[in-house]
């Protein structure tokens, strides 16, 4: 899976998405950030929605669960990337490839479901 990927292009993505996840409330200047960034990534929205459910939110969907003490004001670049390679590059067979399949197809925790839709209205 990670061969076909231009990681290069895929990291600003990943960073921008990750911000759905932080603590804190999200201004409407970080939105306009995050689409700006994921406007200039060339993919489409569709692609953006899978890059969120299937890379971005198995590594950071805990920060906002209920008992965690949640990062507030995001991750830098390179540890977003290397958070999200070892995620995909894990190895994945039985057990494991089963708990990803039903990881990525839970749905995003509410405050990032909100967030995603204010981003996709920008993108539109």
């Amino acid at each position: 899976m990670t061969e076909a990927l231009n990681f290069e292009r895929r990291a600003p993505v990943w960073e921008a998405l990750s911000e759905l996840f932080v603590g804190k409330e999200l201004q409407d200047y970080d939105y306009a950030g995050i689409a700006k960034t994921l406007r200039l990534s060339g993919y489409s929205v569709d692609e953006l929605e899978k890059v969120l459910r299937e890379e971005v939110a198995p590594v950071f969907r805990s920060n906002l669960s209920a008992l965690a003490v949640p990062e507030m004001e995001g991750w830098a670049q390179d540890t977003v990337v290397k958070e999200v390679r070892a995620y995909l590059e894990r190895e994945r067979t039985g057990l494991s490839r089963l708990l990803t399949r039903l990881g990525t197809s839970r749905a995003l925790p509410d405050v990032a479901t909100k967030r995603w839709l204010q981003i996709r209205s920008l993108l539109s």
